[in-house]
């Protein structure tokens, strides 16, 4: 036992001889130089922005990224010299506070005269693509206390910034990088003695969309074009699908805005009648007129009320109610009837009557039930906030409303009038399920983020080959001979589609409405177009011609 004390006292000695000469060595030895130190150093910690991952088109062609902006941090101890210089070299600078985006030259000139009490801070500020894609890219900003609460948790700090909407927001979580830190030192006048790492920044993941960059400024420029030489037109969108996985190739609303202004000028864009806030690509309800005439094929095609061969004669007026007796648009303007139609040439012509006999024969439920397997009235699923779900016309939703539903209202769903409202993404949606191989995908921009995106099914409705194939040349016919011809008369591809005009109360020229798809044997590409008071569908074939176009340049 006394050996084991003996042993345990030894060690203690020593212990406290070593603490007695590390003491000595710090007060004695050095304390003068650390106390001079601690009197002329000062120290904190700063955090380092992380940069946001960038937003990449599919070819990889950058749409948005950060870019560094540097900030000169004056110390209130600053002498008068080091700010009468900053005077000089700032003449913005109010002589109070930081000097915030320093230009590159003058980041070089004000480092190279080694000004006591200034440190330079970098930030990253983001640079997007302007006009190009406003509603689909989005912004970033400064956090809402409602946002706050839900980052906070998050572990952001107060004073981040993050996707405000758009893809910006859809893609938040892989775009925000995560912030480091720094720990600096420096003397009483403020200049930087020492600069240390403790945290370096983690960069926000790239984000890989399915946006192809050219196509959607092609169609851009052909819907702006549209609206120019149509001041009375309200506005308008363009929707462009991969028919092969539901990807978005363009997405277009006009009027758009700045997204670099929309902070300073919210309250007086949110009062513009324009509604130049609005993504009417997603957020858009609109009748489909005569589009909605491929929802009817379909399903009568499909249900067996109709064959591809079976033929409906026009006769002008429809009678087989004593009310309503609705007309063919061809009687009501010229007094002439389209004579017997088959689906396909009643695609073509765009013939009413065929088309209230066909629907009243296959019915109401039947009607919405392919029109909700198409992907009316049901979302795509495109990561955008705020998509509409739209509207498809029948009794349960008259009943819903507390309007009137009768017996005959059938006829005029039957050709996309009624309560039918659906957005010109569902539009295409539609498009793109109906001459693909059946496959109702879901809309997606995301291409690849922390890995490849995955397609992902919704539904199927697979046509039998011969009801798709006279659909298709129905659609094709519009653009070989019928209303759309002269505007498709070069495409360098086959193509089909369907226009439509939608009446709307109060306005005198109607909703302008397109769909097509390219190219016609096997369809790649499917696109809707919407423009309010545009007049008629066929109107809007320029538009379609060039996205069209410009597609098939980039394929």
């Amino acid at each position: 036992m006394s050996r084991r004390l003996t042993a345990f006292a030894l060690l203690f000695a020593l212990a406290l001889a070593a603490f007695a000469g590390r003491l000595w060595d710090l007060q004695g030895v050095h304390g003068a130089e650390y106390a001079q130190t601690a009197r002329r150093s000062i120290a904190w910690t700063e955090t380092v922005p992380a940069a946001r991952g960038r937003l990449l088109d599919r070819k990889g062609r950058v749409l948005a990224e950060d870019r560094a902006v540097w900030t000169l941090r004056v110390s209130p101890r600053a002498g008068e010299e080091t700010l009468a210089r900053l005077r000089a070299l700032c003449p913005d600078w109010d002589g109070e506070g930081d000097v915030a985006s320093v230009s590159p030259a003058l980041l070089a000139e004000i480092r190279g005269e080694g000004l006591e009490g200034v440190t330079f801070l970098p930030a990253p500020q983001r640079r997007d693509s302007g006009a190009l894609a406003p509603h689909l890219l989005g912004r970033v900003g400064k956090m809402s206390p409602a946002e706050w609460a839900v980052y906070r948790e998050k572990g952001y700090a107060l004073d981040a910034l993050v996707g405000k909407d758009g893809a910006e927001a859809a893609f938040e979580d892989l775009l925000h990088g995560v912030p480091g830190q720094k720990v600096l030192e420096t003397d009483r006048a403020g200049a930087v003695t020492r600069e240390t790492d403790s945290l370096l920044p983690q960069p926000g993941t790239d984000v890989t969309l399915t946006l192809d960059r050219d196509l959607q400024r092609a169609a851009r420029s052909a819907l702006a074009d549209y609206l120019d030489a149509h001041p009375a037109a309200g506005g308008g969108a363009a929707a462009v699908l991969d028919v092969a996985d539901g990807g978005v190739l363009a997405l277009v609303s006009l009027p758009d805005y700045d997204p670099g202004q929309v902070s300073a000028r919210y309250d007086d864009l949110a009062a513009d009648p324009a509604h130049p806030l609005l993504n009417r690509a997603i957020q858009g309800l609109y009748a489909p007129g005569s589009v909605f005439k491929l929802v009817t094929a379909a399903a009568a095609l499909e249900e067996g009320v109709i064959e591809p061969d079976t033929e409906i004669l026009d006769t002008g007026k429809y009678t087989y109610y004593k009310s309503p007796q609705p007309q063919c648009w061809l009687y009501r303007q010229e007094r002439k009837t389209h004579g017997l139609e088959t689906v396909d040439r009643a695609l073509a012509d765009s013939c009413n009557v065929f088309f209230y006999d066909a629907g009243r024969r296959v019915g109401i439920d039947a009607l919405d039930r392919y029109a909700r397997a198409l992907g009316l009235g049901e979302k795509t699923g495109i990561e955008l906030a705020g998509e509409e779900t739209g509207v498809v016309a029948g009794p349960d939703y008259a009943e819903e409303a507390g309007l009137p539903w009768y017996e005959g209202s059938v006829l005029s769903a039957a050709i996309g009038q009624e309560n039918h409202r659906f957005t010109p993404l569902q539009l295409a949606h539609l498009t793109a399920t109906l001459v693909g191989d059946g496959t109702r995908w879901r809309v997606h921009l995301l291409q690849e983020g922390d890995g490849p995106y995955v397609p992902e099914a919704l539904g199927n409705l697979t046509l039998a080959p011969e009801n798709l194939a006279a659909i298709k040349k129905g659609m094709g016919e519009v653009t070989r001979e019928g209303a759309l011809s002269a505007a498709f008369a070069d495409l360098p591809v086959d193509a089909g589609a369907k226009t439509g005009s939608a009446q709307v109360a109060g306005a005198r020229e109607a909703n302008g409405v397109l769909v097509a798809f390219a190219p016609l044997e096997k369809p790649e590409v499917a696109l809707a177009i919407v423009v309010e008071q545009g007049g008629s569908g066929a109107a809007l074939g320029g538009i379609a011609a060039d996205i069209l176009r410009a597609w098939a340049r980039g394929r």
